[in-house]
């Protein structure tokens, strides 16, 4: 497996961690295991869910950007190549701050309209991000055969440097 392969693979397999907690979270909202008490009681760990996106995923998003698309766009001569992954990008930032705002604001303003936001936020994102992580996995075996040994490793190290402060 090559450096760069390795390096995504083990960012995402972490951001995968998050999708999975969404997943299992939404579910909960969804058979009422959580009611509005519930969703109380279970605050702490929608925050630290909230902040793993924010401090994690965002940053990894970011440093996608700046790293792997540029060079993706290069390589295959279209600066558009990668513009539907951008997309879902911003896509992404705009639920992560959704959920952020709902859970922000839970203490003082929580009914069942909120938990079902709060649900429908939480389900959009897992499956968008399940679905995203598993499309930028087609992209590296373009990566990995068109770029030079020394521009894999260089791109790796660059997407292993803006990631892994913030993963």
């Amino acid at each position: 497996m090559s450096v760069l392969m390795a390096v995504s693979h083990q960012h995402h397999a972490l951001l995968r961690d998050h999708v999975n907690r969404l997943y299992a979270m939404a579910d909960c909202l969804g058979s009422d295991c959580l009611d509005t008490v519930g969703v109380l009681a279970g605050l702490a760990e929608l925050r630290a869910l909230e902040a793993g996106l924010r401090e994690s995923l965002l940053p990894h998003m970011e440093a996608v950007e700046a790293a792997v698309y540029p060079t993706l766009e290069r390589i295959m001569g279209d600066r558009e190549s990668s513009a539907p992954m951008r997309h879902e990008h911003d896509e992404i930032r705009r639920l992560v701050a959704s959920f952020g705002r709902i859970v922000d604001t839970a203490e003082t303003h929580l009914d069942r309209g909120c938990v079902l936001s709060l649900r429908r936020v939480m389900l959009r994102l897992h499956v968008l991000l399940r679905t995203h992580l598993d499309e930028e996995e087609l992209y590296l075996p373009i990566l990995d055969d068109r770029l030079t040994p020394e521009g894999e490793a260089a791109l790796a190290r660059a997407l292993d440097h803006l990631a892994e402060a913030r993963l």
